[in-house]
């Protein structure tokens, strides 16, 4: 989880510096969910992402080096820097990919758990999205269509109150319930504290194991909170009602974590040590991309469907 907060706040000085100039939406303050659920899965399990989705990456054990040269525009970037921050891929670790568009990571994850299932693989995908991608009517059509088809698909929802910035209130009629509209489709359904990493974790390995053992979809839906705004680092507090700056600052995922950890017995010279190593990594990384060649402009209509 600290891995990926301080690559996310080295890319964020790097966006401020000018030097990024792909689109990102930040990951800072969800990494618990993250983390948590790619915890409870197997290296063989897939997953898909979001518009939102380094820490995705990251968690299923990605290579920062290869997602900070994509971000880049670098030839030896993850999509070979044609794809950018919201077009990751990497076989390698079974993360299938990410798509923009939102509430299209659900038909295509539920395309690959039919995959899984077809082929009698062991395996099972996992589709990360947002409260506001949930509401999206493709969503709804793929919830009929899993559990229609009994495929091995664990739906986790981040529910960071916003769609952009429009509030929940704004976007739900009174009495709305994921809940009972994911179990009218009959997918099994959890909620979790999306700020600790242990109910997470342990939440998101309930359900793998309930999708693994009885083939069929599930969803785990995450409360937790976006500290940053929609798509760039910049800090605007007006739109903020429960996610207050000192309510995130009082319920991050990582410092409650640092705390249990001092509790236990854990050094703060060790913890320091840490996140030093870390940052030293991180910025030895985004230096590599920064002398990256770019992709060579024969390539330009290269990966294309037609000329």
């Amino acid at each position: 989880m600290l891995y990926l907060r301080v690559a996310e706040q080295e890319l964020v000085q790097l966006y401020l510096d000018k030097k990024l100039f792909s689109m990102v939406h930040f990951y800072v303050g969800q990494e618990a969910v993250a983390v948590g659920v790619c915890d409870a899965l197997k290296p063989e399990d897939k997953v898909m992402g979001n518009h939102r989705s380094h820490g995705h990456y990251l968690a299923k054990g990605g290579n920062f080096r290869r997602m900070v040269c994509e971000l880049l525009g670098r030839a030896n970037g993850l999509a070979r820097g044609k794809g950018g921050s919201m077009h990751m891929i990497d076989k390698s670790v079974n993360f299938i990919g990410s798509t923009p568009l939102l509430g299209s990571v659900v038909p295509l994850a539920t395309g690959v758990a039919f995959e899984q299932k077809y082929n009698k693989r062991d395996t099972i995908t996992t589709a990360f999205f947002g409260d506001g991608a949930s509401e999206e009517g493709v969503v709804y059509e793929s919830y009929n269509l899993a559990a229609l088809y009994q495929v091995p698909l664990l739906l986790i929802v981040e529910n960071n109150l916003f769609a952009i910035n429009s509030k929940l209130k704004d976007r739900r009629a009174p009495g709305h319930s994921l809940e009972k509209i994911v179990s009218g489709f009959g997918i099994e359904y959890r909620k979790a504290d999306g700020n600790d990493y242990k109910d997470v974790t342990t939440k998101a390995k309930e359900l793998a194991d309930f999708v693994r053992r009885e083939k069929r979809p599930a969803m785990l839906e995450c409360i937790t909170y976006r500290h940053m705004a929609h798509s760039t680092p910049l800090m605007d507090e007006k739109y903020r009602e429960v996610d207050t700056l000192e309510e995130r600052t009082k319920q991050d995922s990582i410092a409650k974590l640092k705390v249990e950890l001092l509790a236990g017995g854990t050094k703060e010279s060790e913890l320091a040590l840490m996140e030093a190593e870390l940052k030293k990594s991180v910025l030895a990384d985004i230096q590599f991309a920064l002398e990256s060649p770019f992709p060579p402009k024969e390539d330009i209509y290269t990966d294309m469907y037609a000329e």
